[in-house]
């Protein structure tokens, strides 16, 4: 897949989950974990060829999980959760746009300093980066989410007429342990 349609997909992702999110959505376990597993995936698929493994590579990926979670996790600490209709909603608020400004602002520090170091192009997917930032949300957010006792929302089972998901389902069996 081109690079530079890899990238215009992972933009567009963002845009439409930052815009969803900063009007307030319900929290769905699906829209939780779907787009960071795909990012994730793509990332992997991206890195499962390279064998050039060095001390420098390596290095710059570890900063790059850490540096992505960590900001993902702020973001999730940041956003509003509130019941709304019997279910758990979330609102992005202005810190958390704050956060992911200085989480891109990071990525593009991460970046710049992964060519100071020589590490080498391929060990930097954007999708790694974003994806895992998403993860990191996605824990921190569903974490408070589980806390809070307020059920999730299932908007797929919403409008099938069902009375939940299998993903639903599952968290709710962790809830009630």
């Amino acid at each position: 897949m081109s690079p530079l349609l890899i990238a215009l997909g992972v933009i567009a992702v963002i845009v439409v989950v930052i815009v969803r999110r900063f009007r307030g959505e319900p929290v769905d376990a699906k829209d939780l974990a779907v787009p960071p597993l795909i990012l994730l995936g793509l990332a992997i698929k991206e890195l499962w060829g390279f064998s050039h493994w060095t001390p420098t590579n390596v290095t710059f990926l570890t900063a790059s999980v850490v540096v992505g979670v960590s900001f993902g996790m702020l973001r999730g600490a940041s956003t509003v959760l509130f019941e709304r209709d019997g279910t758990l909603h979330q609102k992005y608020t202005v810190k958390t746009m704050i956060i992911w400004a200085c989480s891109l602002l990071a990525g593009l520090g991460l970046h710049f300093g992964a060519q100071l170091i020589g590490a080498e192009e391929a060990v930097r997917p954007m999708t790694l980066s974003i994806g895992l930032s998403l993860l990191g949300e996605a824990i921190t957010c569903g974490g408070r989410g589980l806390q809070s006792g307020i059920p999730f929302s299932n908007r797929d089972a919403m409008r099938n007429g069902a009375d939940t998901s299998a993903l639903t389902d599952f968290v709710d069996r962790v809830r009630q342990r």
